[in-house]
């Protein structure tokens, strides 16, 4: 059976295989350009470490686009994670 873990990819993922690979920016050169050390980036990628606001701000600016993107993949990636632990254990009032 498929976890939500494995069905779901990541903020990171997203990061590496949507962005970072096909246009040939490599984790430490994104880093650099937003002025953090290669592990951060490295453990988002690795989904060791969640998306910030101002990681967002960060890496959205650095990428040309809205920061708004990724927070919202970062929260929406998060509450999946959490109703799908709790399915079922929340009694619904309205």
């Amino acid at each position: 059976m498929t976890t939500i873990d494995e069905a779901l990819s990541s903020p990171g993922e997203i990061l590496l295989e949507e962005f970072l690979v096909p246009l040939g920016i490599s984790q430490y050169r994104l880093a650099k350009a937003i002025g953090r050390p290669a592990s951060a980036i490295s453990d988002i990628v690795n989904g060791r470490r969640a998306i910030t606001p101002e990681m967002s701000y960060l890496i959205g600016t650095a990428l040309g686009m809205s920061p708004d993107y990724w927070v919202n993949l970062e929260t929406t990636y998060q509450l999946k994670k959490v109703a799908a632990r709790h399915r079922g254990d929340v009694e619904v009032l309205v």
